[in-house]
């Protein structure tokens, strides 16, 4: 199993590459832009047992923060393969590989140095709920990422349309009803992961044996229900109140910028003080 997992290690940048180039082909010639390719999914499939292997063997748990890149890496292929399958539009696709790419080979090359020996140290996360509690949160912030994303382009486009200005970026972004389309998929698959999440919370607090919550747990409590009822609105706003993409385009956006600005202030907050 060692020697699978040492293969995997090293193939899975090198499929994320291969994928990476495929989709600038299709951004810089527009070619293919809406055949639907099965290999991003066969790679996140892969991926997806690659971190399992790993995790039955020795190393670090997932959660624990050497194994966070790869998690990225795989939330956030996995979101876009499902958003890419959706709309069947491959015309972003390189921003978001190059991402995915970037945070796959940095995980490869932090196993890579890793050893096998004890002293590893496992994190409060390294239960079977905490992993998954963490890589739920993990793809529910990254499909909230991209709703960001693709909310701003659709902003620009749609700025761009009034003006009558047309750029060679402009002429290569999936049509304004595509990204509309790209922006709730991508919010709406973060909202029920983020959803599931908040849920297995509580089992995996009930599994510390009644310890006290620390100000960093508590701040990620508060962080993810201040994400859940922004994008809350977003939904109710979208089903209910029927708003239009551009109002589901701004939210997604400054919903995002908030929630970051919260994770970067409550990472500030508890360092400890010299």
């Amino acid at each position: 199993m060692d020697l699978t997992i040492t293969i995997l290690t090293w193939l899975l940048p090198l499929l994320y590459l291969a994928v990476l180039i495929e989709h600038g082909l299709v951004f810089a010639l527009r070619v293919r832009v809406d055949a639907r390719s099965p290999w991003l999914i066969l790679i996140v499939l892969l991926n997806v047992a690659y971190l399992v292997l790993r995790s039955a063997g020795p190393g670090p748990a997932l959660g624990t923060p050497p194994t966070l890149p790869a998690i990225l890496a795989l939330s956030i292929a996995a979101v876009y393969a499902l958003v890419e399958l959706i709309t069947r539009d491959r015309r972003t696709g390189v921003f978001v590989l190059a991402v995915v790419f970037i945070f796959q080979y940095t995980a490869s090359m932090l196993f890579s140095h890793q050893t096998t020996a004890a002293g590893v140290e496992m994190s409060r996360m390294s239960s079977l709920w905490g992993g998954l509690h963490v890589i739920l949160a993990l793809l529910s912030y990254t499909a909230l990422a991209l709703a960001a994303v693709c909310g701003l382009l659709f902003i620009m486009v749609r700025r761009s349309l009034k003006r009558h200005d047309f750029g060679v970026l402009y002429d290569r972004l999936p049509p304004l009803t595509m990204l509309g389309h790209m922006t709730w998929h991508a919010l709406l698959t973060g909202f029920i992961c983020l959803s599931v999440a908040l849920a297995a919370g509580p089992l995996l607090l009930a599994g510390h044996g009644g310890e006290g919550l620390s100000p960093k747990i508590i701040a990620k409590i508060v962080i993810g229900l201040a994400a859940w009822l922004i994008y809350a609105v977003a939904i109710f706003g979208k089903l209910v109140r029927k708003w239009d993409q551009s109002r589901i385009s701004v939210i997604a956006l400054i919903g995002f910028v908030i929630i970051t600005i919260l994770i970067v202030v409550s990472a500030i907050m508890s360092e400890p003080s010299a």
